[in-house]
């Protein structure tokens, strides 16, 4: 599979959103919620006519925020979350956005190194985020409570 031939395109099915973010979020109803709000949009990257991934991003002129990003398993480990992410930080320079943000959970290893590959530095924590999740969820060995948000800026201040 070659990054080559990644096509990204808005996508309005929301059933396959909710399916293939299911793992970036704790409950389809918030992912729906998500989807329903004006300034989202969603996009699908497909490979083949394949969609491989998808990315939900909330727009502002400001600060624009990545609310989803996920890569299909069979696929993962290949450069197309960061294709992605690239991609919308690219698509955010040519609207004239100010900052994109991200957040993630703080026991998110994985999604801590990947964000600051992709050129994200660390920007603020949002303690006790993710008190609503019941049962807990325990990554790496770490209760999952505060986001760590992740900005990048693109225009100069």
């Amino acid at each position: 599979m070659t990054l080559l031939h990644l096509h990204i395109d808005v996508c309005a099915d929301i059933e396959w959103l909710v399916e293939a973010l299911d793992e970036a979020e704790e409950g389809s109803e918030r992912i729906r919620r998500a989807l329903a709000e004006p300034a989202v949009l969603a996009y699908a990257a497909s490979v083949a006519d394949q969609r491989v991934a998808a990315l939900v991003m909330r727009w502002d002129t400001d600060e624009s925020e990545i609310v989803y990003v996920a890569v299909q398993p069979a696929v993962r480990g290949k450069g197309i979350g960061k294709a992605i992410v690239l991609w919308s930080v690219a698509e955010a320079r040519r609207r004239g956005v100010a900052s994109v943000i991200v957040g993630t959970g703080n026991c998110s290893l994985d999604n801590i190194a990947f964000y600051q590959k992709c050129g994200f530095r660390m920007h603020a924590v949002k303690r006790d985020y993710f008190a609503y999740i019941d049962p807990p969820v325990v990554e790496n060995g770490i209760l999952l409570r505060d986001m760590l948000v992740f900005k990048i800026d693109l225009v100069a201040r």
